[in-house]
């Protein structure tokens, strides 16, 4: 099933479960109305109030707009109470490790017969917010969410789950300073294990680029530090940056092209993820500086990235199916109110770099 097939079934959803709270003749919001609320095309919309009317759920008035049927009203609510959903808020379907998260977490709903519903939060606290409410008020048995990371943080609506005995799993990373059940990447582990492959194939001198500091990125750093202090190799300040944006435009590329530029440039380098690898590649080109034997770059999330850049990337491959599926297994089997930790070490692909 496509992308827009899937979100095209859960505007429908969500529809009927908008629709079992009004009374019959009440009138619908306009189709512009429901394409803003909804986040979606106003085609999507269209195509999916076309067919409620032509089940009966709703009728039309030329010129007025839509309305509830009454005669069909309580088939809607039944319809409605029927219907078991699950919520995935993920920062996006389209980017590296979430459509895996969500194939994980769909096959298990798929299985089961549950219906999940996609929610995209660009890693924005108030998006991810509004989500949140939406889902609760469309009474969901279940939320799966890979925490946002920008804006000002706001627990509020995870206070509001547990205020309506919705149960929720964060997956991917835990949300600092809340306490729920979770799925998650050892990335600690993930900065280790690079830093490590990186000190075995001679590297003394072994810089890191990451994006901004959050829960995932200072995790990676620790376990960069670890490695390095257990081979004795000391940390040095001008060998670390932290980007001081999220954006990807350029991530990387003037990072590493500081670092290659100093008398005692690196000869090994880190790098958050394989967006910010490519931008030290590129440093290194310009600069012509060969990767896997001038310099050694270590990536993460073992993306299409490592494949299309010239000297094939090593990077970290994180378990990222088995988080979507292991999460939905803990909404599945009611064990999303324990509080339950479960950690999923990643796997160093090693190539060329």
């Amino acid at each position: 099933m496509s992308i827009q097939s899937l979100r095209y079934m859960q505007i429908k959803e969500q529809l009927i479960r908008h629709i079992a709270s009004l009374q019959p003749h009440d009138r619908l919001p306009s189709r512009t109305v429901l394409s803003e609320s909804y986040q979606v095309a106003r085609t999507t919309i269209e195509r999916a109030v076309s067919e409620l009317i032509g089940e009966g759920l709703l009728y039309a008035r030329d010129g007025s707009g839509t309305y509830v049927s009454e005669k069909n009203n309580a088939r809607i609510g039944r319809a409605a109470q029927d219907i078991n959903n699950w919520g995935l808020l993920i920062p996006d379907i389209q980017h590296y490790n979430y459509p895996d998260i969500v194939r994980g977490a769909s096959d298990v709903a798929s299985e089961n017969e549950i219906n999940l519903i996609i929610c995209n939060t660009d890693n924005d606290y108030e998006k991810q917010t509004r989500h949140i409410q939406k889902l609760i008020d469309s009474k969901v048995q279940g939320v799966m969410i890979v925490p946002a990371i920008y804006g000002k943080s706001d627990f509020s609506p995870f206070y509001k789950l547990v205020e309506a005995e919705i149960p929720f799993v964060f997956c991917h990373r835990m949300l600092e300073g809340f306490h729920a059940s979770s799925v998650i990447s050892n990335n600690f582990y993930a900065g280790y294990s690079a830093a490590k492959h990186l000190i075995a194939t001679g590297c003394k001198r072994i810089a890191f680029i990451s994006r901004p500091v959050y829960s995932a990125s200072s995790q990676r750093f620790q376990g960069y530090v670890s490695a390095l202090a257990e081979a004795g190799i000391p940390v040095r300040q001008e060998r670390v940056v932290f980007e001081s944006s999220f954006e990807s435009d350029g991530e990387g590329y003037f990072s590493a092209l500081r670092f290659l530029r100093q008398e005692e440039r690196p000869d090994g380098l880190f790098c958050f993820n394989d967006g910010i690898a490519r931008g030290a590649y590129a440093a290194a080109a310009e600069l012509g500086i060969a990767v896997g034997t001038d310099i050694r770059i270590v990536g993460c999330d073992n993306t299409d990235i490592c494949q299309t850049l010239p000297v094939k990337l090593t990077s970290v491959k994180f378990q990222t199916y088995n988080i979507g599926f292991e999460a939905a297994r803990l909404l599945l089997e009611g064990r999303a109110r324990d509080n339950a930790i479960q950690v999923l070490q990643p796997e160093l692909i090693v190539r060329e770099s």
